[in-house]
C-alpha cells in the first residue's frame, strides 16, 4: 500500500469567496508573509470537456489549495507533521482573519492505494460480495467492490469514515475524518488541535497504522 500524495487534503466545508483568498492574501494573513514580499506563486487552471473551467489551483511553497464557493481544499506540498501543521495552522489564521464566516465541517483525507494486491488482501471484497455473486444470472462478473465502514468517537466530535474498494486490479482505501462544526470559533480549535481534538498529523498517523494492519505495511 503507497500513500496517493495528491489524495491528503484539509477540507474547510463553508461559505467562501474565493475573489478574497487571493495568493497575495494567504500569504499575508495566512502564512504571515510581510506584505510585497516575493514568492513563487503558480496557478493552474484546469480545462474539462467543453472548455469548462474550474475553479484554480494556487501552488504555494507550503501548500496548494482551491477555494469554491462552498469548499476550501487544501493539499500540503509534503506529507510530513510539521508540513500538516502549517497547513492548519494557516487555515486557522485566515479563518480568524473571516470571522463572519459560515463553516459547517472540516475534513482531514488520505488515501492509500496498492495496483499489485496480493489474494489475501483480495479476501475481504470477495467474501463482501459472495452472497450477490451467487445469485447473479450467468454471464455477470464482478467489476469492482467497495466496502465502507463508519465510525463515530464517543463524543461524537468526529465521524471517520473508511472506504475500501477494488476497481481495474487496485485496492484503495480511503480515510475522511469528519468534524461537524457550528461556527468558526470551533473551527479554529479543531484546526489548532485544541480542547483535545486530533490535528491532522495525528489522525494521518492513526490512518498510516490501521493500512500497516489492515495490509502489512505502505
Amino acid at each position: 500500500m503507497q500513500l496517493v500524495p495528491a489524495e491528503t487534503s484539509l477540507v474547510v466545508a463553508g461559505a467562501w469567496n474565493p475573489a478574497i483568498l487571493t495568493p497575495e492574501w494567504v500569504l499575508r494573513h495566512g502564512l504571515n508573509r510581510p506584505a510585497g514580499q516575493p514568492e513563487p506563486i503558480q496557478v493552474y487552471v484546469p480545462a474539462g470537456t467543453g472548455l469548462v473551467f474550474d475553479f484554480p489551483r494556487y501552488v504555494l511553497p507550503e501548500f496548494s489549495y482551491v477555494v469554491r464557493p462552498d469548499t476550501l481544499i487544501m493539499t500540503p506540498s509534503q506529507q510530513t507533521a510539521d508540513r500538516l501543521d502549517v497547513l492548519e495552522d494557516a487555515a486557522a489564521a485566515m479563518l480568524e482573519h473571516l470571522r463572519h464566516t459560515p463553516i459547517s465541517g472540516i475534513g482531514h483525507n488520505f488515501e492509500y492505494r496498492d495496483a499489485d494486491p496480493s489474494p489475501d488482501q483480495l479476501e475481504n471484497f470477495t467474501r463482501s460480495r459472495q452472497d450477490v455473486s451467487d445469485i447473479m444470472p450467468e454471464g455477470w462478473n464482478a467489476a469492482s467492490t467497495v466496502v465502507a465502514s463508519a465510525f463515530k468517537k464517543a463524543d461524537e466530535s468526529v465521524i471517520t469514515t473508511i472506504t475500501r474498494q477494488f476497481d481495474a486490479g487496485t485496492v484503495s482505501i480511503k480515510f475522511n475524518f469528519h468534524h461537524p462544526i457550528p461556527n468558526v470559533e470551533q473551527a479554529v480549535q479543531i484546526l489548532r488541535g485544541q480542547n483535545n481534538f486530533a490535528r491532522m498529523a495525528a489522525n494521518f498517523e492513526l490512518a498510516r497504522r490501521l493500512v500497516t494492519n489492515l495490509y502489512g505495511g505502505e
